[in-house]
């Protein structure tokens, strides 16, 4: 790698032109120690309060907004909202999706993926399907002990996040391009050795951003890890989804300030487990 993917929260136009250029980039210094203490504090308690979660394990909250009160805060700071703003090109937006994860020491490394699904062919099979359909950036995580391939993170294939992206030699990817494969394997590719990998390197209050079709991964795990994130959309976008408003979104709505609830018109919450 011989660019650059490092830029100040403020400069939206070097993380705009990385993301269009390379695929992803790292925005420095979103969250303060404080911020990032209390999201480490959060997820505990939304998923292992026991600390009873065993070695070579992940567990997901795939509406960690409803239940942080930390994220929230988030919305209060402007760096982080032009940020945002400047990303989906609106200022007018909503809350799209959030999650949370947690990975113990010996959860292995992931198999390379893409989180779009404009590819896909026939009828919807999940809710992912009905929530991202868009070209809006998939990531915009904040891993809260850093990024770092020697511990724990994320990596990418850099340049894949474009239409007319291939995969190398000896790779394909499923005709919906969700999965990547070795070719002559029939699961998902899971190791670094593969033109175009790029671990990346952050610290715990750095943001790291992907494109909605950016090829990435999980990588392997040797501390407890924890990562989190919330994602809007334009109001502009509105998606009709098959599953009835989850009461827990009336809850959150409940509990927030009357100029956070705003962000929450068009939001549809999830049903991880919809089925058609």
């Amino acid at each position: 790698m011989s660019y650059n993917i490092y830029f100040e929260k403020t400069d939206h136009e070097g993380v705009l032109n990385a993301l269009a250029t390379y695929g992803y980039c790292v925005a420095r210094n979103v969250i303060r120690p404080d911020l990032i203490d209390r999201l480490k504090g959060e997820i505990d308690l939304a998923l292992d309060p026991e600390r009873t979660l065993p070695p070579a394990n992940g567990k997901f909250h795939l509406t960690f907004a409803e239940e942080s009160h930390a994220l929230w805060d988030l919305v209060d700071n402007s760096d982080y909202m032009n940020l945002c703003a400047a990303l989906l090109g609106d200022r007018q937006l909503c809350l799209h999706r959030s999650a949370a994860i947690l990975r113990t020491p010996g959860d292995p490394m992931g198999a390379w993926h893409s989180d779009h699904r404009g590819h896909r062919k026939g009828p919807p099979t999940s809710a992912n399907d009905f929530l991202n359909l868009y070209s809006m950036p998939s990531g915009g995580w904040f891993y809260l002990n850093g990024s770092h391939p020697d511990r724990s993170g994320l990596a990418v294939i850099e340049y894949s996040h474009t239409p007319d992206w291939q995969p190398p030699e000896g790779f394909h990817m499923d005709q919906d391009r969700i999965f990547l494969y070795r070719d002559g394997e029939e699961t998902p590719f899971n190791q670094s050795d593969i033109p175009g990998y790029v671990p990346l390197i952050s610290e715990p209050g750095d943001l790291l951003l992907f494109a909605a079709m950016t090829i990435h991964v999980n990588l392997p795990t040797n501390e407890r890890r924890y990562s989190c994130g919330m994602a809007f959309r334009p109001k502009t976008v509105q998606i009709d989804v098959p599953w009835a408003l989850p009461e827990s979104v009336e809850r959150l709505k409940a509990r927030l300030p009357a100029h956070q609830q705003t962000l929450l018109e068009g939001y549809t919450g999830i049903v991880p487990d919809w089925k058609p």
